[in-house]
This record gives C-alpha cells, structure tokens and sequence, in this order.
C-alpha cells in the first residue's frame, strides 16, 4: 500500500494520468474506502474530460468524507468525528486546508484523537472518534 501510495503521488506530480489510474486502482483493490485514492482518480478523470468517470469517484470521495463528518461536529471528545482509519483524520484535515501542530491520544469512553491544528482563520483544536480504530489494533495485536 504505502509503495503504491508514492507511485501515485509520484504520478500526480508528473500529470502521468495513466500510472495515477494505475496506482490509484491498486490502492482500492486492498481497501475501497481510501478517500486519497478516490480523490486523484476523481481529479486525473476530470483533468482527461471522462465525466461519468470523474463523477464516480467524486460521489464515492465525498459519500465516505460525509459518512465522517456527519457522525459529529468534531468540537468535543464526546461529539468527535467517527473514523475507522487513521488517513481519514489526516484526509479531514486536509480538505480543511489544516496544519498539524500537535496530535494527542485521549483514552477513555470515547477514545478520541485530538488534532492541534493552525488553520487560516487560526489555531483550532479537532477532535477524532477512534474507538473502531483501537478495537481493531486490540484484535490484530491479539488484545481484548
């Protein structure tokens, strides 16, 4: 994944269109939620005018964006934005035109990340909802 990953975003820089697909494509086959994946297949489509292509992985980018920040307003711990994978937080982020500051684990009932960011209206704190996430690292890692 990681490998596939810096192809495409190698074929990104370079407007290579065909290695993006390419790339992009072998991403979802190991996981069809990748919002990144979604998102450059959706932006080299509509850069080589295949509207029904473009439309496709726009829908899906934004379905699985809006599953996350529909699920809380992200302001609190309690009213954190539900992920299921890490990316998704820096994804989110992303499209908020944030930057990183600080990144701290809030263990408890929820778990939740919260993400010190500087944006261009300031300095905002995000909180993410990750108790899915810490089950499945319970489970991979053989904890209860």
């Amino acid at each position: 994944m990681s490998d596939l990953r810096k192809e495409m975003h190698a074929a990104m820089k370079a407007d290579d269109h065909a290695k993006v697909i390419k790339a992009a494509k072998g991403i979802l086959r190991i996981d069809y939620t990748d919002m990144y994946a979604h998102k450059a297949l959706q932006q080299t489509y509509k850069a080589m005018g295949d509207s029904t292509e473009y439309l496709k992985h726009h829908a899906i980018e934004f379905g699985l964006l809006h599953s996350i920040i529909d699920s809380g307003d992200g302001k609190t711990c309690a009213t954190g934005w539900h992920v299921v994978q890490i990316n998704e937080e820096y994804f989110i982020l992303g499209m908020l035109g944030a930057q990183l500051k600080q990144q701290s684990l809030i263990s408890g009932d929820p778990s939740c990340d919260q993400m010190d960011v500087h944006t261009d209206k300031g300095d905002m704190t995000y909180f993410f909802e990750i108790d899915l996430v810490r089950e499945m690292e319970m489970k991979m890692f053989g904890g209860k």
